[in-house]
């Protein structure tokens, strides 16, 4: 009966390290949707006042 309770506590400190892996591991990202990468880059530039040579023709 003893083994039963060794059991359980094996499973308890397995789980309490497992756990903060996969929480690590699955975190939900920083940037939910669709991530407009142009609006970001224009913001970005714009807040150093750098003008974007990309777009010049």
């Amino acid at each position: 009966m003893e083994w039963f309770f060794i059991g359980i506590a094996a499973l308890v400190v397995l789980t309490l390290a497992v756990l903060p892996i996969w929480k690590a591991k699955h975190q939900p990202s920083s940037v939910h949707g669709r991530f407009d990468f142009d609006g970001y880059k224009e913001g970005e530039l714009s807040q150093r006042g750098v003008q974007d040579k990309t777009k010049w023709r």
